[in-house]
């Protein structure tokens, strides 16, 4: 970078990419000063060589810091990246370990699905998604670096003995405030307030809208793939099972708890299949009660799935259940014919009968709240000593 030459007296090095040298002494008495702008405040441009870089290579150290969780395909480390000159960030190392039972060529061309999807996923670049930094491979074990979201995902939020934790430390005015307006105990986990619960799902929505303008199903959506960090932004994550919908290939991959119908049955997937999946979470957080339990097995999933829609009226709280928006999203969410479903995820959220329809409800009816800070509070209180 080339200093003014008014206001700075410079030898400029012959090598690229010099700091620029220090104003003369005299001027500002013993304050050594710098600048990247001209003394009119127009920023000053960096020098460069003549011939435009073809390639740049180097290696990069990471050091393990702690694991953050694993699942079928892999151990998710929180890692320490290193640079030069002290610098250093944080990010997740996923390991895709190759189980014994599967051949090298399987590993090799399962990895090669899921890089196809991480390159597709790292171009859509959403507040709300996941970003993905790399993948890498260290000797045949693939290695993807993804964003570290400072944050805890939703299943470990709603987790009650979190809440009876938050409980001992808070003041008496801070728990009514809590419960009043965020979360109270449910039977199986944590109960949000529908405004809440809501505002959760439309960071989802948000997320999972920009994947599927891409023509990308994420087909593994529960509470631990959903991360709100301590801002109060909702990040969906995971993206391993996620499918192209050109492939149009019937596969059971992702966790079934949460799988829609269509899915179970091994038919085609479609983006309205991730909306049933959301619509499953939105219920878990306005109960507190975890729907499925009870299913011992697949065929029990199912026909409870398919039983829901005409059992609502038991499961749902009677605030759910006396707003003709949250019900009529949460009916509509959770059909049993992918066709009865809102056909994608900015449908579910802008539709006439949406979730910012709700939210806008409550903003007319002043009953609306500042979400984001909301959820950034509790989860400052709750990530304590996490």
């Amino acid at each position: 970078m080339q200093p003014d030459s008014s206001t700075v007296d410079f030898n400029r090095p012959k090598t690229p990419g010099f700091f620029p040298p220090q104003l003369p002494s005299g001027r500002w008495g013993t304050t050594s000063v710098y600048s990247y702008h001209n003394t009119d405040g127009k920023p000053l441009f960096a020098y460069a060589p003549q011939e435009p870089v073809k390639e740049l290579c180097w290696s990069a150290r990471f050091q393990i810091q702690k694991e953050l969780g694993k699942g079928s395909q892999g151990v998710v480390y929180l890692a320490t990246r290193e640079g030069v000159d002290g610098y250093y960030t944080n990010v997740a190392l996923k390991v895709f370990y190759r189980h014994p039972r599967f051949s090298l060529d399987e590993y090799v061309t399962e990895m090669q699905r899921i890089a196809l999807q991480a390159q597709l996923i790292s171009r859509i670049q959403h507040d709300n998604l996941i970003s993905i930094r790399d993948l890498v491979a260290l000797g045949e074990t693939r290695v993807m670096v993804i964003e570290w979201i400072d944050g805890l995902d939703l299943g470990r939020l709603l987790d009650l003995d979190n809440l009876e934790g938050l409980r001992k430390k808070l003041s008496h005015d801070d728990w009514a405030r809590l419960c009043d307006v965020v979360v109270t105990p449910g039977e199986h986990h944590c109960r949000l307030k529908p405004g809440i619960a809501v505002d959760i799902l439309r960071g989802c929505l948000a997320g999972l809208s920009a994947l599927h303008h891409n023509g990308i199903a994420h087909c593994d959506l529960k509470p631990s793939n959903i991360m709100i960090k301590r801002t109060g932004t909702k990040k969906i994550i995971d993206i391993d099972s996620s499918t192209l919908l050109t492939e149009n290939k019937s596969l059971l991959r992702g966790t079934p708890y949460y799988m829609a119908p269509e899915q179970l049955q091994r038919k085609p997937i479609q983006l309205r299949s991730d909306i049933a999946s959301l619509g499953y979470i939105l219920i878990e957080m306005l109960t507190g009660r975890q729907l499925f339990r009870e299913c011992k097995n697949q065929e029990e999933l199912l026909q409870a799935k398919l039983q829901l829609p005409a059992r609502l009226e038991k499961i749902l709280p009677p605030e759910a259940l006396k707003n003709s928006i949250l019900s009529g999203l949460v009916s509509r969410m959770v059909a049993v014919d992918p066709g009865d479903r809102y056909p994608n995820a900015e449908a579910a959220d802008l539709d006439k009968v949406g979730a910012a329809s709700f939210h806008r409800q409550l903003v007319r009816s002043n009953l609306s709240t500042e979400y984001d800070r909301e959820l950034a509070w509790w989860l400052e209180k709750t990530s304590d000593g996490h």
